[in-house]
């Protein structure tokens, strides 16, 4: 009973050291709310710190933290935090599309008591002014474009083609621009000539295909100089893109008939497995089933992964030309190859023979 008696006295006088020896974290901001002032909506996202301190006497731990809306994004230290030691929350807010006053809240959850902590921000946000052309989304030197690439598509070589991209002009003076390294198979002007302030013009591209000496898709450029400029401005330009194609639809039956005709011996190259870096190759024929001349015009080939050439560009009736493939394992990345060779010949039903590459690369 002496015993017993002894462990109660014991319990009774020594259980709150015990509990106050398990300690407790407690969390301590530097500042509970964090104001943003005036910014405008065109800065972006923008972020504040919290820095808090474990003010109790045992580890702090973030479970986790949240906002009041979507537009806020709150960061916080999965790591514990030991007794006297400081740590920071990061809080992002994003501004687009919330113009004006805002004020909103973050809860952040530890293992303290009580377990939720509010922070806020707050701020007022200035709207973007409103573009008076927003469709002219392409901003260079003194104007901004709808477009910076024309694609002309299929462009025949005895029918010249205008396309034209719109711009404004957002400088105080009347603009006149001026075109530089144009290729000789187009032909660019301004339209009107001035362009008032604020107002739209048109720079007005015709393709020649037929000064372009050229065959199948076909890529350039040209470089708008604005006045006052003594150089061309690297990135300035606007690109143009054509398939330059022979137009048949006038032939007659009779030379049809007399037409040159493209056979390939295959329709597909397949390498399969390809092993190493050395290169590997592979020879198709293309057959003149015609009665004139084949004119191999082009090959047509944009990968440096593969090369294709041909041993002549001409054909005569009833004769082949071989069409060697190499393909170069060592300037790819991939493991798979899929790629096309376009041959571009005079054969008015088959101007442009599309034969498919595939490899897998080990």
């Amino acid at each position: 009973m002496k015993h017993t008696g002894s462990v109660l006295l014991f319990a009774v006088l020594f259980w709150p050291m015990l509990v106050l020896a398990e300690g407790k974290p407690a969390i301590t901001f530097e500042k509970e709310e964090h104001d943003f002032g005036s910014f405008a909506e065109s800065l972006g996202m923008v972020t504040c710190t919290f820095t808090f301190t474990n003010t109790g006497n045992a580890p702090l731990l973030i479970t986790n933290a949240s906002a009041s809306c979507g537009c806020t994004r709150p960061v916080f230290p999965k790591e514990p935090v030991a007794p006297g030691k400081s740590a920071e929350i990061t809080v992002t807010f994003n501004p687009k599309g919330r113009p004006g006053a805002f004020r909103k809240n973050v809860y952040i959850y530890s293992n303290t008591e009580p377990s939720k902590t509010t922070l806020y921000i707050k701020g007022i946000v200035i709207p973007e002014e409103k573009k008076e052309h927003p469709e002219f989304a392409y901003a260079m030197g003194k104007i901004a474009l709808k477009v910076r690439h024309l694609p002309f598509f299929e462009v025949y070589t005895d029918d010249p083609k205008k396309l034209s991209v719109e711009f404004v002009n957002n400088s105080r003076s009347p603009l006149t621009l001026s075109f530089d390294r144009v290729p000789r198979h187009l032909s660019v002007k301004q339209i009107p000539e001035s362009v008032a302030p604020g107002q739209i013009g048109l720079i007005e591209v015709t393709y020649n295909a037929s000064k372009a000496k050229d065959w199948g898709i076909r890529r350039d450029e040209f470089y708008i100089r604005f006045p006052g400029e003594p150089n061309i401005i690297p990135g300035n330009t606007i690109s143009v893109s054509a398939d330059i194609r022979e137009d048949y639809s006038k032939m007659s039956s009779e030379q049809k008939e007399r037409a040159p005709k493209a056979l390939l011996s295959e329709n597909r190259i397949d390498f399969e497995k390809v092993q190493g870096t050395t290169p590997v190759e592979k020879i198709i024929k293309i057959q003149n089933n015609g009665k004139t001349n084949l004119q191999i015009r082009k090959v047509s080939n944009e990968s440096n992964v593969v090369t294709a050439e041909v041993s002549r560009m001409s054909v005569q009736s009833g004769k082949t030309v071989d069409l060697k493939i190499t393909v170069y394992p060592a300037k790819t990345k991939s493991k798979v190859l899929n790629h096309r060779i376009f041959v571009i010949t005079n054969d008015p039903d088959h101007p442009t023979l599309s034969i498919p590459v595939f490899a897998r690369f080990e």
